[in-house]
């Protein structure tokens, strides 16, 4: 099988798309690859992001978070309104899961909400959004409202807003209709979206967020919403070509299952070649490819009633994902956990688990490491 792209500059087996993975890499390896690739980028949505990050601090000394900003879900959609910014509800999550004290004062009260059915506005309302909503008032600035809550929680990595820029996000159905804002891009019961877009096609990137990308070993892109977090993220002007002429090896975490809205009928090759689309040939270098082990029949029907399934490619599904020049790494990924969670205002998913994630990633790094020698 021939691959084309970066990724043929790691020196790795296509073999077995199964790709074992070290339990329990050694200090020296570690400290290695650390040597050759400290800076990883993850882009997208808050809580896919966090995951990787966190799974990757043993590896990578320098980590930074690339987070989406056009989100308009109730809490963050009343803040977005309240002081004419782009989205701060996904950076607040992602300070909060970052938090140096996770279970800390602080990273709790940025995940506090509300409730008093007797001011509806405020009612399920995150006091980290109004946090972030008030120091951008201050300062003019929510990259600088984002510094300044990251010192608060000793963030253990940097987390950069995509743009700084209020704009939307917009998507063209294959019916031929126009939908605007992400709570209209991410709806039930409609077309299949054809193309993405923003409403301000020449809103810039965050200039830092582009020099993160130059100077990155390794960028993730996901997991997270395929649309309205991952794709949506890389919309904005700068990203796409800075990530066409990184160096870094570009990774995709491919969701674990659909999403209700946005990927209902979506197999994993879908998921891939979406991403490939957008970012041209010879960028997208490798996918994380999550193939569960066995799973509670029960917990997946629960999962089904809410139109959420689990993805559970082949492997002539996998070979295809190959022929997209980009190299699937597929394996059990997913978090082991008995039921589903209870989510204020959003859908519960099977999520990646961190430390496999973590490791998956150095081992990326380690091989590419080793034929760079």
């Amino acid at each position: 099988m021939i691959l084309t792209g970066k990724c043929d500059q790691a020196n790795i087996s296509m073999n077995n798309p199964e790709t074992q993975l070290d339990p329990q890499p050694s200090v020296a390896s570690v400290n290695s690859v650390a040597k050759k690739a400290r800076r990883l980028v993850a882009i997208g949505g808050g809580r896919g992001a966090c995951q990787v990050l966190l799974g990757a601090q043993s590896y990578f000394p320098e980590r930074t978070a690339v987070v989406a900003v056009t989100d308009t879900g109730r809490s963050t959609g009343i803040v977005r309104t309240l002081a004419n910014m782009p989205a701060p509800g996904d950076l607040r999550n992602t300070l909060a899961a970052l938090a140096r004290d996770p279970d800390g004062l602080m990273a709790r009260l940025l995940e506090h909400r509300f409730h008093n059915s007797a001011f509806p506005t405020l009612d399920g309302m995150a006091v980290g959004n109004l946090l972030l909503a008030a120091l951008t008032e201050m300062t003019g600035d929510l990259a600088h409202a984002v510094e300044v809550v990251g010192t608060l929680v000793q963030s253990v990595a940097q987390v950069l807003p995509v743009s700084v820029v209020n704009t939307n996000l917009c998507a063209e159905l294959t019916d031929g209709t126009t939908v605007t804002t992400e709570l209209q891009v991410r709806g039930l019961d409609k077309p299949p979206i054809r193309r993405l877009f923003l409403a301000d096609p020449d809103a810039p990137a965050y200039p830092p967020v582009l020099e993160a990308i130059a100077q990155a070993d390794m960028i993730t892109l996901g997991p997270g919403s395929l649309f309205t977090s991952v794709l949506a993220a890389l919309l904005f002007k700068g990203v796409i070509t800075a990530l066409r002429e990184t160096k870094a090896m570009v990774v995709f975490v491919c969701n674990t299952t659909t999403q209700p809205g946005q990927t209902d009928t979506y197999r994993t090759i879908d998921h891939v070649r979406r991403v490939v689309e957008l970012l041209g040939p010879d960028v997208l270098d490798a996918a994380l490819i999550n193939r569960s082990a066995t799973r509670d029949p029960q917990v997946l029907a629960e999962y089904a009633a809410e139109g959420i399934h689990l993805l559970q490619p082949d492997d002539e599904e996998i070979a295809r994902i190959a022929a997209l020049g980009v190299r699937p790494y597929a394996r059990d990924y997913a978090e082991e956990r008995e039921g589903k969670r209870q989510l204020w205002n959003k859908q519960d998913t099977i999520r990646h688990d961190p430390e496999v994630l973590g490791q998956a990633l150095w081992k990326l790094a380690l091989d590419r490491a080793d034929s760079a020698e």
